[in-house]
């Protein structure tokens, strides 16, 4: 059984533990889990040992009903006040691309029962609130329609299931099926992607899940590489490419309030930054230069690096390696060519 399935169980667990004051005996936890005793009373320890309030009483005869402290969210450390609680449903926009997801199960329910609890009157008298801070999405994507689909992919990844996978390629311009394994999901800019080993292309691919159409799963199971990660996979990419190979060294020179922007945020974790100062550069001293800030990443996917590159315009350049250079220089050469047309 993988770790996945264990996780999910004991998060369904602790649900039930919380839902039931009165307590569940052994047994029908056991059968609404569809696992055996032993594995619940395993579950119940592990989670007793990371510290979570689970005890039991008995009756007469012996029997154990486990529970939660009836309490616990009214006086231990997860205690929402009503200021907090108007908080989280007015950041509830922050949750949007879960939508449709495991997580987004218990994200539903703590809304709910603020909704359930706080007069509409008053959260409409708090709405007003949001004229402060709005949530602003940049081409987002409804993924409530593919909750089905995503369920599946995260049925099939947890427990190590192949799936008949139904995609629209958006470079093929055409729709095709794949038997598949998915390995996870990843959510990359309010998108959600899956990847997995595509026995179509007998190579591990990122599929965008908004263009999968259908997923059905089998009844083969995989395992999983050893060592596979979904943070280490993209760990060298600049997005949700799947980074292959050696990194490269990538230095790029940044002017004017564009060397400002890109100062203002970390855009990969191997970023180093250094400011020159007028007349200083990285070769030879040239009085006249502006103030620039060169920029050096270490990655071994360029294709959507190239993209962000080409935002900036005139503002950025290239240093090294030669090789980006010279397809950002083609890039642009082909953009001019298209505007003289």
């Amino acid at each position: 059984m993988s770790r996945g399935d264990q996780l999910v169980r004991q998060w369904n667990l602790l649900r039930m533990l919380q839902t039931r004051g009165e307590g569940i005996p052994l047994a029908d936890i056991a059968c609404e889990l569809e696992v055996a005793e032993r594995t619940v009373q395993r579950d119940l320890e592990l989670l007793q040992d990371l510290g979570f309030p689970i005890t039991f009483d008995a009756d007469d005869f012996g029997k154990r009903y486990w529970r939660m402290p009836h309490d616990y969210f009214k006086t231990g450390p997860l205690f929402l006040s009503l200021t907090e609680a108007i908080s989280l449903h007015l950041a509830r926009h922050f949750f949007q691309p879960l939508t449709g997801t495991l997580f987004s199960q218990g994200l539903d329910g703590v809304l709910e029962k603020i909704r359930s609890i706080i007069p509409a009157k008053a959260l409409e008298h708090f709405r007003d609130l949001e004229e402060s801070l709005h949530v602003r999405a940049f081409g987002s994507v409804d993924y409530s329609e593919k909750s089905a689909l995503l369920e599946h992919l995260f049925e099939a990844a947890r427990g190590c299931r192949r799936v008949e996978l139904g995609y629209k390629s958006l470079w093929r311009r055409k729709e095709y099926t794949t038997q598949f394994d998915p390995y996870g999901i990843v959510i990359f800019e309010d998108d959600l992607f899956v990847i997995g080993h595509s026995h179509r292309a007998n190579a591990i691919r990122v599929f965008k899940v908004a263009r999968v159409s259908s997923v059905a799963i089998t009844d083969a199971s995989f395992d999983r590489p050893g060592g596979f990660s979904l943070e280490k996979t993209f760990r060298d990419s600049f997005g949700i490419m799947k980074s292959d190979g050696e990194p490269l060294e990538i230095v790029v020179r940044f002017e004017g309030p564009m060397a400002a922007l890109v100062e203002e945020r970390e855009w990969h974790e191997s970023q180093r930054l250094q400011w020159l100062a007028n007349g200083e550069t990285l070769f030879e001293a040239q009085p006249e230069e502006p103030e620039a800030l060169i920029a050096t990443f270490r990655l071994s996917n360029v294709v959507e690096f190239k993209r962000w590159i080409l935002s900036f315009g005139g503002s950025a350049e290239v240093i090294r390696p030669e090789t980006l250079r010279h397809e950002i220089r083609s890039e642009l050469q082909n953009a001019v060519e298209r505007y003289q047309r």
